[in-house]
């Protein structure tokens, strides 16, 4: 299943993922958010604010691709990879 990220700013991202993970991809959004903003967990994915008042996670497809592969699906059930050249339609649209 191919799934538009839609970032907002005109910061649109495609992903792959089976069926079964897109159809439930949304239900994913709290529990992967929570997981970026723990910093204790991921400081890899943390970089400075611009106004130098502190850290703040910083994630895109890619971040995604690999939170879905190595944290939520690590048994290898679901892979899911960043599409760069996108050929079909997207069948899901997910904001954040």
């Amino acid at each position: 299943m191919i799934i538009k990220i839609d970032f907002g700013n005109d910061n649109i991202q495609f992903i792959s993922c089976t069926t079964k993970v897109g159809r439930r991809i949304h239900k994913f959004e709290d529990e992967m958010l929570d997981w970026f903003h723990d910093d204790s967990k991921n400081k890899k994915y943390w970089s400075a604010e611009e106004s130098g008042e502190g850290r703040i996670p910083n994630f895109a497809a890619f971040e995604i691709v690999e939170w879905l592969n190595n944290v939520k699906f690590k048994k290898g059930i679901a892979k899911a990879k960043v599409i760069e050249n996108r050929s079909r339609v997207p069948q899901k649209t997910w904001y954040l």
